[in-house]
């Protein structure tokens, strides 16, 4: 069975390919904004991967996570699943900033895409593309 992105990714732009993952850039909210999509076919949830693809899918947080953190030196980084209006399971590494447009409610909670950072969209993805280093 191959693997397929759901629809509602269209929008995104695909960054890469990790191991377990395809990395996701959110083109369409103010925040350096990643979205990790493990390639098995049918997961909805972390219950649906194996143990080995939960330990490889921590280690590709934690790459996404890093590397938001060292290029953007955010105030607050949020990671989370919810999976509610895309059923594909995909996990959310947001860079916050206090001088977000949605800083101190989740960006969920905020439909704004005043861009706020000192630098366009292109330089961000340039940035997180030179720094990301996928793991071994």
């Amino acid at each position: 069975m191959s693997f397929t992105l759901h629809p509602n990714f269209a929008s995104k732009e695909r960054l890469l390919e990790l191991p377990l993952s395809v990395v996701l850039l959110e083109t369409e909210k103010p925040y350096p904004w990643l979205i990790l999509v493990p390639k098995r076919e049918g997961a909805r949830r972390l219950l649906d991967l194996s143990f080995e693809d939960r330990v490889q899918l921590m280690k590709e947080i934690e790459l996404a996570e890093r590397t938001l953190f060292n290029e953007f030196t955010p105030d607050q980084m949020n990671v989370c699943q919810i999976g509610i209006k895309t059923p594909q399971l995909h996990i959310h590494v947001i860079a916050r900033f206090k001088e977000d447009p949605s800083w101190p409610d989740t960006v969920f909670e905020n439909s704004s895409t005043e861009w706020f950072l000192p630098f366009d969209r292109q330089t961000m993805r340039e940035r997180i593309l030179q720094r990301i280093q996928p793991p071994l």
